[in-house]
């Protein structure tokens, strides 16, 4: 008897280390019969290239992905996009996103690895830069200007024509104008763009500095920006959930690949405090709009209030999903929205 219940403890045990790690959020779910309207996945930080110092041929302007899903990270990916697949009717998922870091080093060749993996999916994906994305490099050598923004247009333009197609209504926002950054000194394509479906917002901004030489020596780790200039994501941020129609409560989802975390961890990865500040102020007449905010960077899932630092106001509800690469077979998280 003993032997039989070792076997099936051993076998539990298999069977729950193969499963992908799935996180659930749902909204306006009202009791155990509520009706679900649609569901779509938020993936992150898949960092395709980790691991390897020169991903696919030499160089990362001009070079070329190499065959096959190579790296723990590409394989990650594919398992992710494998399990969605396998389970897109049965849970009514329409697409999905992925809130940034697609990339470890910002390669061309690795956004192409990116793009031809999530191509394989049966639904449309979203893809959005993060902080490991904006400046091209290997282990050797680093480009000048931060022109990953530029790359991330030219790989995924299909799917953005394929989505412009797909969703109710869309709007490119800055993605496709150049717009300059204090930061580097040059112009830049912040990718701040939204799309309208079944009556929901679904708003993308670019927390992303491009810093000329690297990031100031006052920031502990990999900080965002609000980046507040001209035609850039704080004014287009703004103006989005100004003119966004009132067709109800909580219509409204945000995305970032940096999260609104004001704790610990933002010393090292979060807003400076005075943007936090102005953020959250900014934020708060649409408190009532806005469902939640999705986004990634820090690598743990955790959901919390995000408020504003004077009286402590309720801002919104905040959901940080965990890196899809440091799981054997991938973590995802699964919005549904009920009627």
């Amino acid at each position: 008897m003993g032997r039989y219940l070792c076997v099936i403890i051993v076998y539990c045990l298999m069977d729950t280390l193969s499963a992908q790690r799935i996180m659930v959020s749902n909204l306006h779910k009202k009791g155990p019969h509520a009706v679900r309207k649609f569901s779509f996945v938020q993936l992150t930080d898949i960092h395709v290239g980790e691991g390897i110092d020169d991903y696919g041929t030499p160089g990362f302007v001009n070079d070329t992905m190499p065959t096959g899903d190579v790296g723990y990270s590409a394989e990650r990916l594919r398992k992710a996009v494998n399990w969605i697949n396998a389970n897109a009717k049965k849970r009514d998922i329409r697409f999905v996103i992925v809130t940034g870091d697609l990339t470890d080093s910002g390669e061309k060749s690795e956004f192409d690895k990116v793009n031809e993996i999530l191509s394989s999916l049966t639904v449309p994906f979203v893809p959005q830069i993060g902080n490991h994305d904006v400046v091209p490099h290997t282990k050797n050598s680093w480009a000048t200007l931060a022109c990953g923004d530029s790359v991330c247009n030219v790989v995924f333009k299909k799917e953005f024509d394929t989505l412009k197609r797909f969703v109710d209504r869309w709007d490119d926002g800055y993605r496709q104008v150049r717009v300059y950054s204090p930061y580097s000194q040059h112009e830049q394509y912040f990718q701040n763009f939204m799309f309208e479906y079944q009556g929901y917002g679904f708003v993308f901004f670019d927390l992303n500095p491009r810093f000329l030489y690297g990031r100031p020596k006052t920031d502990h780790g990999p900080k965002p920006r609000l980046n507040d200039f001209p035609h850039a994501s704080f004014d287009w941020l703004m103006h989005t959930l100004a003119t966004f129609p009132d067709t109800g409560d909580h219509n409204i989802f945000l995305f970032s690949h940096q999260p609104p975390h004001h704790d610990f961890m933002s010393i090292f990865n979060g807003l400076p405090t005075d943007q936090y500040d102005k953020l959250t102020q900014a934020l708060l007449p649409y408190t009532r709009h806005i469902a939640f905010w999705l986004a990634g960077h820090v690598h743990r899932n955790k959901s919390y209030p995000v408020t504003t630092l004077k009286k402590h106001r309720f801002v919104l509800k905040a959901r940080e999903t965990a890196s899809n690469k440091e799981h054997r077979n991938g973590l995802l998280r699964i919005i549904n929205v009920y009627q």
